[in-house]
């Protein structure tokens, strides 16, 4: 249900079901981390209506843990180089920034 085009030696690394937050847009979807960038897609109103959005792990500039309603330790917040601020939320926060991390250093 959820799939996006890879890079001929892209590999996805994590996955999971997740929560977007951008710009004012609040979307479910799945998220989805490669061993080049992290890739939310998800559904705006109706199937037929896909929305991706991709962040090269090159262009992220902060990556920080934060909480829903200052209590439930699930939400990561990524700034990019552009400072775009997307928050996703998810199952396994700590397990994602962990592994993020060690993707980012793999790519630099």
């Amino acid at each position: 249900m959820y799939s996006f085009p890879l890079e001929a030696d892209e590999t996805i690394v994590k996955k999971c079901l997740a929560s977007y937050s951008c710009d004012g847009d609040v979307l479910s979807g799945a998220l989805y981390l490669t061993d080049y960038r992290l890739v939310f897609v998800g559904y705006a109103l109706s199937i037929s209506n896909k929305y991706m959005d991709e962040v090269p792990l090159a262009h992220i500039k902060e990556l920080r843990p934060e909480k829903t309603f200052f209590l439930i330790p699930n939400v990561l917040k990524v700034v990019t180089i552009k400072d775009k601020v997307i928050k996703f939320v998810i199952k396994g926060r700590n397990q994602w920034l962990e592994e993020i991390y060690k993707q980012i250093d793999m790519v630099n």
